[in-house]
């Protein structure tokens, strides 16, 4: 630290001291107030702080003259030179609507949007180096900045508006300005001398500074405040003013004027319409009807405090020279301790009388009381100071547990002796409701009735409570030795007390009661609550919701709730609505400085505040204190991590946040599949009343349980989009929840896409189809080879048959014929004998003539389309030979010869034209008679016969010219047969059809 304090005129500050230590002595003797401390040790960047201010979010920026920073409630993040920042040393700071910082220093303003530092000056400083010093920064509705920049006297008003700088001219020969604030549509304008002026865009007016008759002159003003109200307050170096019909007036509480204080220098009003003034020496706090005054005696600090702040949640926080921040959030508890005058801070037990006076037993210093504010030693008989383990009033008397034996005191101290078996450290002391005393000792206990002790021994057991159920019925608490657990004392019988649960086997320490349910504080298993009535019980500990599983003492309160002291702060426990309680708990940042309690040092007052005793002193809570509520503004994700490390590769993400640097657009290879996501809600409350719970959206995992934890981490996450939603709210609350939700997304790998699956199964169809028809091939061209070995056999045995045809039929009509001849010469014929001979032989011709024809079909050679055509023209040629009828045959293409009829094709065709043939040379009467074939696309022939003959009746002569046997052959080869004729018009015969696919087995091998 290297600024020094301001310490203002010896005399002045004299007066004003010994004027508030008046007023104020009673309050300030009688407590210490919760003030929570942040400093460099908790990462503060320094601990000179000169302004503070709180954005959107909820974090807190503090500038100091070492560095900015910035708090979320948990942690700091710091900025210097080496981040970018014009100068270590801030001045000043705002913050406008889009959420940028402005930050003045001494080498002009910069505006920090989270990624960088952009900085501007005034002037040139060559020949005034403070001629760009910004003093102040101030942000007016319209978002328009102004600045006053200079110092020693010769200061300067800046607007910057639209990215330009514009000098506004102040009037009066004073330039020492103090104060700037634009408040509703004026710039007002504070300077040491003259009057506070105000701008409206166009004119300058003035209010006058009254005398001061505390300093004789004008006070100074230092800093201009305007409240929630509207009223424009005036802080100065001789006292508090607020403006009022354009004058200004001087402040008074019950008629009181406030000029007599420190020099006041910054100002805010707290949510409870309380208002607080940070001065050369501490802070202030002013209502209608009372001020308070807050130091180092109760708390606080002797430091100038150079800025104060109410932020959204209600908390007071106060900027020192010196010593850091403070925050004061009102919180129930206050400290009676070693700076407000008790010897010791070990308080071991506490008690009070009916009027209200507190007895303190301490572990080193002895027995105090506590009353009016004031702490007052009781002195133990001798020169000894006896460590209190236990303290009850009964009856007008103090009873006194120590580990030297049990004292009762009256005005004067008595001592008491028990049987040797029974060591003298009392552990515990309580009073039932029959009026009887009951004493714990480590190995047994002694109860009071009648002014007689009767002992219960308990060998190796330490009892640390007791507790009535019923009429002489005591429940007594062991926790060590053969007796752990709880024992029952009833007309004078002591006997295990059986829950048939978890209290059976605790070591339990202390006892309190609501309703039937008895509540049980443990030193390994948190809390146990069992339902005397019911049989039922059920566990509180670390496991779900407590801070401790070790309680040192327990208590209900008049509104049924439970308290516990813990070995690590205070908790409430709520009665529960639905499901289990409502834990909550208090330490340190809700004014609690001994986080440890100790056993049985509890106490409940008739007002119905409770005092604790911890190892740091006497903690009070008072349930009608005025707290601030713990309420986040907004979650922030404060890191994304992939297999515990920072996301580096660029490619992953579309862009990054301005305050944490996450990843936004993120998109992750399907590998990178191992995610820590670390959350904060941004509450300058504290973070140890937040619970959390997280969600992710894509996956089927319901909502976690609530927890304090902040971190949650992913693995094997499958590919697909994803949003991670996480939710948080205090303890205890069930309706101000804040939601914080990321999407990103884990690429699904080429492989594992619909458009992968899509060309898998594609590629499976393919193959399938593939196979089959590989598999059909191979079938089918085993079916053709077998076909073309069938065939090739057919082809022998036709050729045989031909050939053995023609040697055995064919000789045999020859013979025929020429025996018929032989026997018409050598006989003498009748007319009926040579018509039967005749009729031999032209038999024997016409038999002759078709065995040929079959013969000529059986030969495998004549299967060729060249050869079944040029026999048909044959036929013709040869039936029309040795008439005057004109046959003619056309289209004859050498194609032809590249096609192979199957036998019966070729068969049914040549039939069909030679029954035409005949026809048209036994009925046309035709001169002439055309055959026309031709080979058409697609491998069709047509074949048309026509000729000029008689026609014929088509409904008169079907039946006995063989059309019908023209039709049936034609559809055995799958053809079509169209016949045209009418009388005196000729006829015309149309044949159609495709050629059979062709046999390449001839040509090639089969795959098989």
């Amino acid at each position: 630290m290297t600024a020094g304090k301001h310490t203002g005129h010896p005399l002045f500050k004299s007066i004003c001291y010994a004027l508030i230590f008046c007023f104020f002595t009673a309050t300030v003797s009688a407590q210490r107030y919760p003030f929570y401390n942040l400093s460099v040790e908790n990462g503060l960047i320094q601990s000179q702080v000169n302004t503070i201010k709180q954005d959107k979010y909820g974090h807190l920026w503090i500038g100091t003259i070492g560095g900015l920073s910035r708090f979320d409630g948990r942690n700091f993040v710091n900025y210097t030179l080496r981040d970018g920042m014009a100068d270590n040393s801030v001045n000043a700071l705002a913050i406008d609507k889009q959420g940028y910082i402005w930050i003045g220093t001494s080498k002009g303003i910069s505006r920090f949007d989270g990624n960088s530092f952009k900085h501007a000056s005034f002037q040139a400083a060559e020949n005034n180096p403070i001629a760009n010093n910004v003093q102040d920064i101030e942000i007016a509705a319209n978002g328009s900045v102004w600045c006053n920049v200079g110092g020693n006297g010769k200061n300067r008003i800046y607007n910057i508006a639209k990215g330009k700088n514009e000098l506004l001219q102040v009037p009066g020969y004073d330039t020492n300005i103090t104060s700037i604030l634009p408040a509703g549509n004026k710039l007002w304008v504070a300077k040491v001398k003259g009057n506070i002026l105000r701008y409206d865009g166009k004119k300058w007016d003035s209010i006058p500074v009254p005398l001061s008759p505390l300093i004789n002159s004008e006070p100074v003003p230092i800093k201009l405040y305007n409240d929630r109200q509207g009223t424009m307050w005036v802080l100065t170096n001789a006292g508090l003013y607020r403006v009022e019909k354009d004058k200004l007036v001087l402040h008074t509480i019950h008629g009181q004027p406030l000029d007599r204080l420190p020099v006041l220098r910054c100002m805010t009003e707290d949510s409870n319409g309380a208002y607080w003034l940070g001065t050369n020496s501490g802070v202030i706090k002013f209502t209608a009807s009372s001020l308070q005054y807050y130091n180092k005696h109760n708390g606080l600090s002797d430091n100038i405090f150079r800025d104060i702040l109410t932020d959204a949640e209600g908390n007071v926080w106060m900027a020192s020279d010196g010593q850091g921040l403070f925050r004061f959030s009102g919180s129930p508890f206050t400290v009676l301790d070693e700076s407000m005058g008790l010897p010791s801070a070990q308080v071991m037990g506490i008690t009070a009388s009916h009027s209200g006076k507190l007895y303190l037993g301490t572990y080193d210093a002895g027995l105090y009381s506590f009353e009016n504010g004031t702490v007052g030693k009781i002195p133990f008989p001798g020169r000894f100071n006896a460590t209190i383990t236990a303290l009850l009033y009964k009856n007008n008397t103090l009873w006194i547990g120590t580990r030297n034996g049990l004292w009762s005191y009256d005005n004067d101290f008595h001592t008491y002796t028990f049987p040797s078996d029974l060591l003298f450290s009392v552990s515990s002391l309580y009073s039932d409701t029959g009026g009887r005393l009951w004493v714990g000792f480590v190995n047994g206990f002694a109860v009071r009735e009648h002014d007689n002790f009767h002992v219960v021994p308990l060998k190796g057991a330490v009892v640390g409570d007791f507790i009535s159920i019923g009429t002489d019925s005591t429940l007594v608490a062991t926790n060590s030795g053969t007796y752990n657990g709880i024992k029952l004392y009833h007309n004078g019988i002591l006997t295990p007390y059986k829950t048939n649960g978890a209290p059976d086997s605790a070591q339990v320490q202390c006892f309190t009661r609501r309703g039937n349910e008895l509540w049980m504080g443990t030193s390994d298993n948190g809390i146990i609550c069992y339902n005397m009535r019911t049989g039922s019980y059920y566990v509180l500990n670390k496991s779900n919701g407590m801070r401790s599983d070790f309680i040192y003492n327990i208590i209900t309160d008049d509104d049924g709730n439970i308290w516990a002291g813990t070995g690590y702060g205070i908790h409430k426990i709520s009665p529960a609505e639905k499901g289990k309680p409502l834990i909550t708990f208090y330490g340190k940042e809700e004014g609690m400085k001994g986080m440890e309690s100790n056993h049985n040092a509890i106490y409940k007052m008739h007002d119905g505040s409770i005092w604790f005793g911890t190892t740091n002193g006497a903690v009070h809570y008072d349930p009608h204190a005025r707290t601030t509520l713990v309420k986040p503004l907004s979650i922030a994700l404060q890191s994304v991590k992939i297999f515990g490390e920072n996301i580096s590769d660029t490619t992953w993400y579309d862009s990054t946040s301005a305050w944490y640097k996450i990843p936004y657009g993120l998109h992750l290879p399907y590998k990178k599949n191992n995610i820590t996501f670390t959350y904060q809600a941004i509450s300058l409350s504290g973070d140890e009343q937040l619970q959390y719970r997280y969600h992710m959206d894509g996956l089927e995992a319901p909502w976690s349980d609530w927890s304090a934890s902040n971190a949650v981490t992913y693995s094997a996450l499958p590919p697909g989009d994803y949003t991670l939603r996480v939710q948080c709210k205090t303890m205890g609350d069930k309706q101000d929840i804040s939601q914080l939700n990321y999407p990103f997304e884990i690429i699904t790998p080429f492989q594992k896409t619909n458009w992968f699956k899509l060309l898998i199964l594609g590629g499976c169809i393919l193959l399938g189809v593939s196979l089959q028809y590989a598999a059909n091939r191979r079938k089918q061209n085993r079916v053709k080879l077998l076909d073309n070995l069938r065939r090739e056999e057919q082809s022998k045995v036709r050729q045989r048959t031909a050939e053995d045809f023609h040697d055995e039929v064919g000789n045999k009509l020859t013979r025929i014929n020429v025996l018929t001849n032989v026997l018409k010469n050598k006989i003498q014929l009748n007319p009926d004998t040579q018509r039967i001979i005749d009729q031999i032989q032209d038999n024997t011709g016409q038999l002759y003539s078709g065995t040929r024809d079959i013969l000529w079909s059986l030969k495998p050679s004549n299967d060729n389309l060249y050869q079944v055509l040029h026999r048909i023209r044959d036929f013709g040629a040869e039936l029309f030979q040795d008439t005057d009828i004109d046959f003619s045959f056309t289209g004859s293409d050498e194609r032809w010869k590249d096609f192979t009829l199957p036998m019966d094709f070729s068969r049914n065709l040549i039939m069909i034209f030679k029954e035409a043939l005949n026809n048209s040379l036994k009925y046309a009467h035709a001169s002439k008679v055309k055959l026309d074939v031709t080979l058409k696309h697609y491998n069709v022939m047509h074949l048309i016969l026509t000729d000029n003959g008689r026609g014929f009746d088509m409904d008169h002569v079907q039946k006995g010219h063989g059309v019908d046997n023209m039709n049936v052959r034609a559809r055995r080869i799958n053809a079509k047969l169209y016949i045209d004729a009418a009388p005196g018009k000729g006829t015309t015969i149309s044949l159609g059809f495709k050629i059979p696919e062709q046999d390449t087995y001839n040509t090639r091998k089969a795959d098989i």
